[in-house]
């Protein structure tokens, strides 16, 4: 089994790697990037990508269309520090197999890769049902959900009161970056200010 693991945490991946090689057997690859991780997966036929969404540049989230799209075989496992059902949902519509938080991935990581390895996606319970009741909304979209997966990272921290540089900071972006995607936001969502855009993420329970 070939595995990539996609984090720009050099002491997280090594931990990753000593399970995966202990446990699995795995033959592990690793990337601090999205564009080492094309690299790699041009370079190898890998089985599974372990795609952190907080990379440098352009996010996890962002790199996993492309990833499915060029490698339509290969298994994505997204890991986030973020437990937000609205970032699981978005992984999962977009072609990943798995959805794991970071705290939770010692625990449940061999399980999923063992079962994404079966042909079969790793869902747990309360993901499940969120997602049944994603399909079974036929109306409209609500307007986060026409914000791009970079675009709803940056609005849930505008959300919770993070400055520019915060943001700057937990994103790998420029604050000037984090303006641009402000002024999208709010226009797509139709609103004027961030009070507006943290009234609206309280309304509906995009932020704890």
């Amino acid at each position: 089994m070939k595995i990539l693991l996609v984090d720009d945490h050099a002491i997280l991946r090594a931990g990753l790697r000593r399970i995966l090689m202990e446990d699995l057997g795995a033959e592990v690859g690793e990337a601090a990037d999205g564009d080492e991780a094309m690299l790699e997966l041009r370079r190898t036929a890998w089985d599974v990508v372990l795609l952190d969404i907080s990379l440098p540049g352009r996010s996890g989230l962002d790199l996993l269309p492309d990833i499915r799209c060029a490698y339509p075989t290969v298994r994505v496992i997204v890991l986030s520090s973020f437990g937000d059902h609205q970032f699981a949902v978005r992984a999962l519509r977009d072609g990943a197999v798995a959805f794991l938080t970071k705290e939770r991935a010692a625990r449940e990581l061999l399980d999923a890769i063992r079962t994404v390895m079966g042909g079969r996606r790793f869902i747990t319970g309360d993901l499940a049902d969120r997602l049944a009741s994603l399909i079974a909304c036929d109306g409209p979209k609500a307007p986060h959900e026409t914000l791009s997966s970079r675009e709803f990272e940056v609005f849930r921290l505008i959300a919770t009161a993070k400055s520019p540089t915060e943001i700057s900071v937990l994103l790998h972006i420029s604050t000037k970056t984090v303006g641009t995607y402000r002024a999208r936001i709010l226009e797509k969502m139709g609103m004027d200010s961030n009070a507006e855009l943290m009234q609206y993420a309280i309304r509906h329970a995009l932020v704890n």
